[in-house]
């Protein structure tokens, strides 16, 4: 009787956690009415990396987390058209040369925001595999110019070799990381590749970069905990 009996103890205490768990309420999102920003401008980020794709696809990703913060975000492909037939602008790095007063007369909106991609990249050797995702984000108020949000991080993520080479070169990395005092580097992922080898962990980073282009999806993970990232200092919009 009295393994039933601490069975039915353990059952009746699962049952109580369930529904005391059930009871904690998650508070849910809301919008910010006193947030004077309602509607927001994205425009195209400059490109400081080796990857052409990769303004856009941050772009488009903010775009679809600023939509979730409340904010009314202006269709991308619309501003790039109003870009390009009024402005002669295709590339966000042209922005640098354009007066804020023009931009203001061309798109309508309570702020813009300016983007550059300085990393989005995949370094493979086997000992050390790194990914690594930033970019440098701001929200300008059009009435009055001034910066109502920025961000300067950056994402990374790592798989390692066993072993004492894998161990070092990832506390190498993590000690440069930070003696960088421009960038704050966050690591959402360490983990060993492979099989554990430094060429089980190579050949682990090759087929992961080459599966990842092939499927359009290159660094996506680490451009999705960017954007998460980033704009988590970002308030809510007020809503519309």
């Amino acid at each position: 009787m009295k393994p039933m009996r601490k069975i039915y103890q353990w059952a009746w205490l699962l049952t109580i956690l369930a529904l005391l768990g059930g009871c904690v309420a998650i508070p849910k999102p809301k919008p910010d009415l006193t947030n004077p920003i309602r509607t927001v401008a994205i425009m195209p980020f400059g490109n400081e990396s080796n990857s052409v794709d990769a303004p856009e696809q941050l772009r488009k990703l903010l775009a679809k987390k600023l939509q979730t913060k409340f904010y009314k975000v202006i269709d991308l492909a619309k501003i790039d058209q109003i870009l390009e037939d009024e402005l002669g602008i295709t590339l966000g790095d042209q922005l640098q040369d354009v007066d804020l007063v023009e931009l203001k007369d061309k798109i309508k909106a309570d702020a813009y925001i300016f983007g550059k991609v300085t990393h989005y990249d995949q370094t493979t050797t086997g000992v050390l595999n790194t990914n690594r995702v930033r970019a440098e984000l701001q929200m300008v108020k059009i009435d009055d110019d001034t910066v109502f949000w920025a961000s300067t991080l950056g994402i990374k993520s790592e798989s390692k070799s066993g072993g004492l080479f894998g161990s070092m070169a990832s506390l190498a990395s993590s000690v440069s990381d930070g003696n960088d005092e421009e960038i704050q580097w966050i690591t959402i992922e360490s983990k060993n590749g492979g099989d554990g080898s430094i060429f089980g962990n190579l050949v682990s980073g090759l087929v992961d970069k080459a599966v990842g282009s092939a499927m359009g999806v290159t660094l996506n993970e680490e451009s999705v905990a960017f954007v998460n990232y980033a704009t988590s200092s970002l308030r809510n919009g007020p809503g519309f």
